[in-house]
């Protein structure tokens, strides 16, 4: 089988016993259809939904339903889904590319005129077969077998020219599950700026440094859209808590991980914190807190723009966003409506009478009694993962690290070097934290067939962005080390430096 754009010529394998499928599609899942291989768009399967594919502006996603995720389809002339058919075996290098040696075949002696003169097929015949409903595929075909020069073309060539021609008549697509990593790429080739030019690669170097697994307690700080967030969720499964704190008065958009298709659980371990009521709290655990503190950590942990959008990637007809604008942080500072406006608006978004077994999609902040006791001693967060560009690194770590559990990871990521190097440089010198590392994730992608493994001709200009990590030393831990290093030089002092 062929590749096109990335996409399988074939629907997954039959279901066999004992083995483990990709979960199947329903109503209300959000689902990325790949389209081939060069866009993307997020739709909301409905019974009666349909989408833009290609040329055609109402197809039926009723097909999709059921089915699971990671199938093919492929559109017809009458803009109907049906699952895409593997390419027949003469399209293909197949055993040409194993015995590529035996090939007499040479391109040198193709000669592809500029003016198309190779092929007998004008756009009239092209046009006259689509008006009598030759599909894709056929049409191919049809064009293979009026070029001039087409047998005369390598096995590799041949397949080349097959795959160009499929991309141009036949519109196949991939109903990809949206996956933070699948999410992450989507955004990173259609719109970066909505989640602030993180990569994939990024993203799951974030996760592996921060140390996100089940039952867990991060706090993430991020602009990112909420892409962050709902990739430490996902992997988290339910089983934690992830606090998904602000610097603003309401938390910043986290639309893009309801596309995740996050479970109940999932979502209900996600709650929305302003970090200057986490640091004022944890002050007053200490005994030494009071507004004049959380003023100061308010003014020097600033918000710069921090809210991320979650629009821009190509929409398919029928797309919803889900459940509205979020509520996450409140809306009391918005527009200037006051609390009593604020619980109308609540009551009419939520059911009067709620039926049994209904829950909230929501977003949920923290209560005061949850921020006290996220802030305490004793509790701490088991890592920190910084994704906010606007905000200076090392003012921001200084403030946040304390809240962190001793020996805590914490990882940073900017699409600049110079504030990560800024920030190390600080850490160093104030002994805040040991393992620290400044490094910068690295991608290019490869194509991967028989006797033709190499990298792409052509890759991403621009980095993934930098990555400071480290783990973080409390003040008291830096003192007693302290200490015992000057009690340590005292006895070599008088032993005259005998252990």
């Amino acid at each position: 089988m062929t590749e096109l754009g990335g996409l399988p010529g074939a629907p997954p394998p039959p279901t066999l016993p004992g083995v483990k499928t990709a979960p199947a599609m329903g109503v209300g899942d959000t689902v990325l259809l790949e389209m081939n291989g060069d866009k993307w768009a997020f739709i909301k399967l409905k019974r009666d939904g349909t989408a833009v594919i290609g040329k055609h502006k109402d197809v039926s996603l009723a097909p999709l339903i059921g089915a699971p995720f990671g199938s093919t389809y492929e559109v017809d002339q009458d803009g109907v889904l049906y699952p895409a058919q593997p390419d027949p075996p003469e399209w293909t290098a197949g055993d040409d590319a194993i015995n590529a040696i035996d090939d007499d075949r040479n391109n040198a002696d193709v000669n592809d005129m500029r003016d198309n003169s190779a092929q007998r097929m004008d756009q009239h015949d092209i046009a006259r077969l689509k008006r009598e409903g030759v599909g894709g595929r056929s049409l191919v075909e049809a064009l293979a077998a009026s070029s001039a020069t087409f047998a005369k073309k390598t096995a590799y060539a041949q397949e080349k020219y097959v795959k160009k021609k499929l991309r141009k008549h036949l519109v196949r697509c991939r109903a990809r599950r949206p996956t933070p990593r699948a999410v992450c790429e989507a955004y990173f080739h259609k719109q970066p700026a909505a989640t602030n030019y993180v990569r994939y690669d990024a993203l799951g170097m974030l996760l592996a440094l921060g140390n996100v697994g089940a039952e867990a307690q991060p706090l993430i700080v991020e602009t990112c859209g909420g892409l962050i967030v709902g990739a430490v969720a996902e992997r988290m499964g339910g089983r934690g808590r992830v606090v998904a704190g602000h610097t603003g008065p309401s938390a910043p958009s986290l639309d893009i991980a309801r596309l995740m298709n996050l479970g109940d659980a999932e979502r209900e371990s996600i709650a929305t914190a302003p970090v200057t009521e986490l640091i004022a709290a944890r002050a007053r655990h200490a005994g030494i807190g009071g507004e004049g503190d959380e003023d100061d950590s308010a003014k020097e942990i600033d918000s710069g723009n921090a809210n991320g959008a979650a629009d821009g990637v190509d929409k398919a007809e029928g797309d919803e966003a889900e459940g509205g604008k979020d509520a996450e942080g409140g809306k009391d500072a918005e527009g200037g409506k006051d609390a009593e406006g604020d619980k109308d608006a609540l009551q009419e978004r939520v059911p009067r009478e709620r039926p049994e077994g209904w829950r909230s999609r929501r977003i949920e902040s923290a209560s005061p009694a949850l921020i006290r006791e996220l802030a305490s001693p004793a509790q701490g967060f088991t890592s920190l993962i910084l994704a906010a560009p606007a905000l200076d690194p090392s003012s921001a770590l200084a403030k946040l690290l304390p809240l962190l559990a001793p020996s805590a990871p914490f990882a940073v990521w900017s699409y600049a070097p110079q504030p990560l190097a800024e920030a190390l440089d600080e850490l160093r010198r104030s002994s805040s934290a040991v393992n620290l590392t400044l490094q910068e994730p690295w991608l290019r992608r490869h194509q991967v067939l028989p006797r033709r493994t190499h990298p792409t001709m052509t890759t991403t200009a621009g980095s993934g962005g930098y990555v400071l990590s480290g783990n973080y030393i409390p003040e008291g831990e830096r003192k007693r080390q302290r200490g015992d290093d000057d009690e340590t030089a005292v006895k070599r002092a008088r032993t005259g430096g005998a252990d």
